[in-house]
């Protein structure tokens, strides 16, 4: 897309954002009044989506009602949620129905769970590795009760060892813990690609190295193709090459920016930073090929990280800030506009 084709697109994507503020009640404001105080929703539930045979667009989001009831407005299919102190597999039946209920009225589904941090599957300490792979089985039997038919989460890690030490402990995790529940279950997991120390599978050769111990296809990726973009790795030939494996999609963008680049180096601090989905170097007209080339219906869930589209400390409110909303809304007339269904057909 080039300069003049992206000043467009911001532009006219602008209008359709106010347009979505104008539905929810706030004409100039994006979305202002959707929480305002004692608002309650006009007429019926929304209507939510059914299965299709397409990818489901979500937003990465805490569980909160007021999260998830902006979600349904602004166009998207579900949310996916990650772990948190009142999001968790303590929840009681009747908690977990409320959630179930509240999902329902903000007219979402709940895609899938995260479950990153503070589950290294592949811990050097025996006790802790087997109360690890405990607790996440426990969180594969939450997202069945929600619903959910993936749980996302890292791939655990051994600073220093060799990687085909970390593949065999991951495979065996898998095999051995993780594979019966999944059947039992009926449930998919994978790990996100994000290069941390307790993620070791974040590049190709690694997860290779995993698939190539585990045969079932319940094991894939939740493929984010934003972390490549800043390793220099093709995130659109990555995902060709492992596309049976890709379970889930966190939609984000990376921008690169070249003159701090020349100046720091590669193992410098600044010359690249996440965006939404369009404002930074994926082709995403490509990656989304991939995914409907490979029959994809899972969650592609926009994971928020721009900080031109945010407002800082807002993470522990219960709704979110105007200016992230608009970044959600950005991403959502974006990406739609290469989706097939009723994502598309919405905007």
């Amino acid at each position: 897309m080039s300069k003049l084709e992206r000043r467009r697109f911001l532009k006219a994507a602008g209008a359709s954002a106010a347009g979505v503020s104008a539905a929810l009640g706030a004409p100039g404001v994006l979305g202002a009044s959707l929480n305002a105080p004692g608002a309650s929703p006009a007429g019926p539930a929304p209507e939510v989506p059914g299965p299709t045979p397409y990818p489901k667009l979500s937003v990465i989001t805490p569980y909160t009602p007021e999260k998830l009831r902006f979600a349904g407005a602004a166009g998207y299919e579900g949310v996916v949620v990650p772990l948190d102190k009142n999001f968790s597999p303590e929840l009681s039946d009747s908690q977990i129905d409320q959630v179930l209920a509240t999902a329902r009225d903000a007219g979402v589904r709940i895609i899938s769970i995260e479950c990153m941090w503070g589950f290294n599957h592949i811990a050097r300490d025996p006790a802790h590795r087997r109360d690890n792979q405990a607790h996440f089985i426990r969180c594969l039997e939450f997202a069945h009760r929600l619903g959910c038919k993936f749980v996302g989460t890292f791939s655990g890690g051994m600073p220093h060892a060799p990687m085909a030490d970390q593949a065999k402990a991951l495979a065996d995790a898998f095999n051995e813990q993780y594979l019966p529940v999944c059947d039992k279950l009926d449930m998919n997991m994978g790990w996100e690609n994000f290069p941390t120390q307790e993620n070791f599978a974040t590049v190709p050769a690694a997860w290779n190295a995993v698939f190539a111990q585990v045969p079932s296809p319940r094991l894939g990726l939740e493929f984010d193709p934003s972390h490549l973009v800043r390793q220099y790795i093709d995130p659109v030939r990555a995902a060709w090459d492992v596309q049976a494996r890709i379970h889930a999609v966190h939609a984000k963008d990376t921008e690169i920016t070249k003159p701090v680049l020349q100046q720091v180096g590669i193992h410098g601090e600044g010359w690249w930073r996440y965006r939404i989905p369009g404002q930074g170097l994926i082709d995403w007209p490509a990656f989304i090929t991939v995914l409907l080339q490979a029959k994809f219906a899972g969650g592609i869930a926009v994971e928020h990280e721009d900080e031109f589209w945010d407002k800082p400390n807002t993470e522990n409110e219960p709704d979110f800030p105007q200016e992230r909303k608009d970044g959600f809304i950005l991403a959502h007339r974006f990406l739609t506009m290469y989706l097939p269904g009723r994502v598309a057909q919405t905007t």
